[in-house]
């Protein structure tokens, strides 16, 4: 079994060579370090290694992806997501948060809660990273009819019927 190269190297056995490779502010930095100049995979890796090194000192930090709203995001709200359940002929919907470390979430369902109630809860649990309910409840109580309520509302851009 073949060891696992550290982050941002890349064995390319059909090229022989290693690829280094890191991007920072969209921008693609990049080199590869072949087994013809280097002689071996051990050599090439180490080359690699320390040429990422150098790159990285040059570079800014990494900015962090955690609430960084993507083109896949349909909600409007980092970490919340519509959900579609459909059992025996019936289609029900929940609004749903979810955060790091704690991918499974939370559903709030819009046929018990309202389509506002659920996505407002969703996104105060997304808020709070907290699959509580008792305490999403209580954040919820004190924010409904607020100038905070309305605002989570206007991130909203799906609407359920």
């Amino acid at each position: 079994m073949r060891k696992l190269l550290p982050r941002n190297l890349t064995r390319n056995t059909a090229s022989g060579c290693i690829m280094a490779r890191i991007r920072r502010d969209g921008v693609l930095h990049s080199r590869n370090f072949s087994l013809v100049e280097f002689g071996t995979w051990a050599k090439a890796q180490a080359a690699a290694s320390e040429w990422l090194d150098e790159v990285k000192a040059t570079l800014p930090e990494a900015a962090s992806t955690r609430d960084l709203m993507t083109a896949r995001n349909a909600s409007g709200v980092v970490g919340v997501m519509l959900k579609t359940l459909e059992r025996g002929g019936d289609t029900s919907y929940s609004w749903h948060a979810f955060w790091p470390g704690h991918t499974s979430g939370t559903r709030w369902g819009i046929d018990k809660y309202g389509d506002n109630g659920a996505f407002v809860r969703a996104c105060l649990s997304r808020k709070l990273e907290t699959a509580d309910r008792d305490e999403v409840e209580n954040a919820f109580a004190a924010v409904k009819g607020t100038a905070q309520y309305r605002s989570l509302l206007r991130n909203k851009q799906l609407e359920v019927n």
